[in-house]
């Protein structure tokens, strides 16, 4: 004789209800820890896109403000031709004393690195334009054109730029006595959403 067919009885659909319970419990708790991870290679990523876009706008830029920024006829520090055409910029906070033209140009002054009267970002025309003096500013503060800030575009992501006076030279890199008319350091960082930073270097010849 056949048995007749038995379904689950209550007790086990409640053995059952709670052990699946415990297990979608761990699943997502490793779900949870996991997400973190999985967002800050975004954040890095958009990171490394910003620095990269900031150092190709800053190398485009001429050198320094004493140098000549309508086609590079000549460079700060340069004797060409008999003409001497005054010392590069003195960074911030540091003693430095720059040459004058000579013989004298009309309109020449003396300098120091960081933005000289210019609207800023998009109108800045040399590299330590960019200098922020050791204060964090929003990327949207570089991100802007003609005046109209992307405010949306690298939403709480924060920059700081430092640049300093370099002699490579002789293949060292290493810091010069300013004024130096040789190259420029730049040192950016990128603060991002979660409040690590990345460090990017890179380097500005005169010419």
């Amino acid at each position: 004789m056949r048995a007749p067919d038995r379904g689950f009885t209550l007790i086990e659909l409640i053995v059952g209800i709670v052990l699946l319970a415990v297990a979608l419990t761990g699943i997502l708790g490793l779900l949870v820890n996991q997400a973190p991870s999985a967002v800050d290679p975004v954040q890095q990523v958009r990171a490394a896109q910003l620095a990269q876009r900031l150092a190709g706008e800053i190398q485009q830029k001429s050198f320094d403000e004493q140098s000549d920024h309508n086609g590079g006829r000549y460079r700060c520090g340069e004797t060409f031709n008999g003409q001497f055409y005054g010392d590069c910029s003195c960074p911030v906070g540091v003693t430095c004393t720059q040459k004058p033209p000579s013989p004298a140009i009309t309109g020449w002054q003396t300098s120091q690195y960081g933005p000289d009267g210019e609207p800023p970002p998009y109108a800045y025309n040399d590299v330590d334009d960019f200098d922020t003096a050791g204060n964090w500013q929003d990327a949207s503060f570089y991100t802007q054109s003609g005046g109209i800030i992307a405010s949306d575009e690298y939403r709480n992501y924060q920059v700081r730029i430092a640049v300093s006076p370099v002699d490579f030279s002789d293949g060292t890199f290493k810091s010069c006595a300013s004024p130096c008319s040789v190259g420029k350091r730049i040192d950016l960082q990128i603060k991002l959403p979660d409040e690590s930073v990345l460090d990017f270097s890179f380097y500005r010849g005169n010419y």
